[in-house]
């Protein structure tokens, strides 16, 4: 990519890979991820939304993909969240804000939920008493979820996650199932709401795909089939403390 330099190209790639690898691990597609990376080696992130969101539709895609062959999915339970959230997904995407105190609130929020997680990793298993999902609650959620997703140029899933784990409507597990489909569905509103235009002129930075979706193969076969619950569970903390981190970080520059 031009205006970068070897070694500034090299650690990007590597961090791409790493972030597709652990959020696809956990059904996610990793937008804040790379929004991170690509502001550390100086790349404004309204010049690579529309990149992270294709990037963020492959990542997920593969993450979903590998948790429906492993039956940790819902299609039901998805799309009591997704036919709320794929309009306001849209409706979102044409909004344009200050995101300061947006960045500040989303931040604590995440990383609180963060370390919540984390701790309850320790006693977390497959067994856990699975509730019955309110479906009036469920279209509320996805509505909400889904206008923040268009809003902010990212899927959902790291919105709709802890609320899946905080209310138990599904296994550990099957909220990287439901998530990944969430986020591939919230993704294509959003680049539908951008417009061709803006995709047509992502063109530089699409070749980012390519680590992600690599790291995204292995990060989704390890969450899906080799990682326990709890591993699952702290990985999923991990993934939201980085993203809460790095909305924080960036609210108070």
């Amino acid at each position: 990519m031009s205006g970068l330099s070897e070694i500034q190209t090299g650690l990007l790639l590597a961090a791409v890979f790493a972030v597709a690898f652990f959020y696809s691990s956990v059904g996610h597609g990793g937008a804040t991820g790379y929004l991170a990376a690509l502001a550390l080696v100086g790349v404004a992130p309204a010049s690579a939304k529309v990149a992270v969101l294709i990037a963020n539709v492959l990542v997920a895609s593969v993450a979903w993909w590998r948790f429906y062959r492993a039956r940790y999915s819902d299609w039901k339970i998805l799309f009591s969240f997704a036919v709320a959230s794929i309009p306001c997904a849209f409706l979102g995407s044409k909004f344009q804000i200050s995101p300061s105190l947006y960045k500040l609130v989303l931040g604590a929020v995440l990383t609180a939920a963060g370390v919540i997680l984390l701790l309850r990793a320790r006693w977390q298993t497959d067994d856990v008493a699975v509730r019955q999902v309110f479906w009036p609650v469920a279209l509320l959620v996805g509505a909400a979820l889904g206008f923040l997703a268009g809003l902010t140029g990212i899927g959902g899933g790291v919105f709709l996650s802890p609320v899946l784990y905080f209310f138990r409507w599904v296994k550990p597990k099957t909220t990287g199932g439901i998530a990944a489909g969430f986020i591939v569905l919230n993704s294509i509103a959003g680049l539908a709401g951008a417009g061709w235009e803006k995709i047509t002129h992502a063109g530089p930075l699409l070749w980012l795909t390519v680590p992600a979706v690599i790291g995204a193969l292995l990060g989704a076969h390890f969450g899906a089939r080799r990682w326990s619950s709890v591993t699952f569970s702290r990985v999923l903390a991990g993934v939201l403390g980085f993203a809460g981190g790095k909305l924080l970080w960036e609210a108070a520059k």
